[in-house]
């Protein structure tokens, strides 16, 4: 019997979008925090924003604890991930107001803006970013 590919750690989660055709102009996302920690499994106890400018590259790290959603709000980031233990890699492309995209402990992560524009990602984490003691590269 063939051997199965390892599963992907990492996922994507909706949010609720409200596009209200009364009040043109204006769109309003809504993040449920008990759906978010559902779908990352545990607690969120703090919510950050990265800016990263055009050209750069933010993360390159895994964390053993750490785990976070992250959604783009303004720009396009293209992630790296690699899990440390399956060594299961894939790069994917957030644009703006797409879904949040798990990244679980022990995944390497990095986002490079490829874009010319700066871009502006949120991120919902399990314990306080930039963390010395969890963080590794």
């Amino acid at each position: 019997m063939a051997e199965q590919p390892a599963a992907k750690p990492w996922h994507f989660t909706p949010f609720h979008v409200d596009d209200d055709p009364s009040k043109p102009g204006r769109r309003q996302n809504w993040f449920d925090l008990a759906a978010l920690e559902k779908a990352l499994g545990r607690k969120i106890t703090w919510v950050y924003s990265n800016l990263i400018q055009p050209g750069a590259t933010a993360g390159s790290h895994y964390h053993k604890e750490h785990e976070v959603l992250v959604w783009v709000v303004e720009g396009e980031l293209t992630m790296h991930l690699r899990d440390v233990r399956s060594d299961l890699a894939e790069t994917l492309r957030l644009p703006a107001n797409g879904p949040l995209l798990c990244v679980p402990k022990e995944v390497y992560h990095a986002g490079a803006n490829l874009g010319d524009r700066p871009c502006l990602a949120l991120m919902f984490a399990s314990s306080r970013p930039r963390n010395s003691k969890d963080e590794y590269f």
